[in-house]
């Protein structure tokens, strides 16, 4: 018997900078060449813009992925608000949902946690995370490193998951890094996507817009002298998450 088809969709959230554009597509096709295997159906819609999947399209993919982004969670554009509704239709049809960074913002805001400015101000750069490695064994059948390091670039954090979630990872400044509800929910804080031309990119462009400081420049820049993101332990995770069937 044939295998069944998987069908996966990405909602891109946000614009990339020229340069990630020209190199790797934008955003939205830097997450599904993470994701993607040979044999699968990949569509990428740009919410941003208000370009949404129909109802009748939601019943076909059997995951959705939600891309990093310039844009606040915590804010109520329109599109965003419109973002939180599907998001919560698909939680109730049990689709599965994976968020990166304003991604994994946005899916704690429509099931129920709460996100906004981090206290601690932006994190950049290069940064260790810690996993709990029995919960992500439990949900996932993933054996995983207890620490890797993940590029991060945010100004607002998870403060509070959804009511069942359960938080999977953490770091010196971000105490939600990563966390999960059930197996159909996980929302990752960095940027497993990202390498480290696209984040000394976005930082030498908030540098000059005078978003950033020199310092915070400097600290970004720097933490890639400590070395590079575990990329195939960061994969491994979304695609574990993505295209495991049972539900827990």
């Amino acid at each position: 018997m044939a295998a069944i088809q998987q069908c996966f969709a990405v909602l891109e959230t946000g614009y990339s900078s020229e340069y990630t554009q020209m190199k790797y597509g934008g955003y939205g096709k830097m997450v599904q060449n993470l994701c993607k295997d040979t044999g699968e159906v990949w569509d990428i819609f740009r919410v941003m813009e208000g370009e949404f999947p129909s109802q009748e399209e939601l019943h076909k993919y059997d995951g959705f992925v939600l891309t990093g982004s310039s844009y606040d969670a915590h804010g109520n554009e329109d599109w965003i608000l419109k973002l939180c509704d599907v998001l919560r239709c698909l939680y109730d049809k049990n689709k599965k949902l994976l968020g990166i960074c304003f991604g994994h913002q946005v899916l704690c805001r429509a099931l129920g946690g709460k996100t906004g400015r981090a206290s601690v101000g932006w994190e950049l750069g290069l940064k260790d995370i810690t996993l709990n490695t029995d919960l992500v064994w439990k949900l996932y059948g993933l054996k995983i490193p207890s620490v890797l390091k993940v590029i991060e670039s945010h100004q607002d954090q998870v403060s509070c998951i959804p009511p069942s979630g359960v938080v999977l990872g953490y770091s010196a400044r971000t105490a939600i890094e990563i966390f999960a509800v059930g197996n159909s929910v996980l929302g990752i804080q960095g940027h497993p996507e990202f390498s480290e031309d696209v984040m000394l990119d976005l930082l030498k462009s908030r540098l000059a817009r005078g978003t950033i400081s020199e310092e915070l420049y400097k600290e970004g820049e720097l933490s890639f002298k400590d070395g590079q993101p575990d990329e195939e332990a960061l994969t491994g995770l979304c695609k574990a998450f993505l295209k495991s069937r049972e539900v827990i």
